[in-house]
């Protein structure tokens, strides 16, 4: 019997699941800064705390731009449902 070999459709979803998974993980690491942020102001070390926002601003940037390639895939996915060569869901 021949092993099944996954269609561009479902590499695509696995990819978009992959990602949504990293963007909850980025949404927890940002919480988890904040935490840090709430520390460093509780604990005076000023210079810490511009840092930790300045990686959380960054953490968020990426977690926009997974979603923004979320949601392109998304697109792509139902743009190319019942295409010839892919199999109609």
């Amino acid at each position: 019997m021949a092993e099944h070999q996954p269609s561009a459709q479902e590499h695509l979803e696995n990819a978009r699941e992959m990602l949504w998974e990293a963007i909850q993980t980025l949404e927890e690491a940002q919480r988890v800064m904040f935490r840090a942020g709430d520390r460093y102001v509780a604990d005076v070390w000023g210079d810490g705390v511009r840092a930790v926002l300045d990686l959380t601003e960054r953490i968020t940037d990426l977690s926009g731009d997974l979603t923004k390639v979320h949601i392109e895939i998304g697109r792509l996915t139902k743009r190319d449902r019942g295409r010839p060569g892919e199999p109609a869901k």
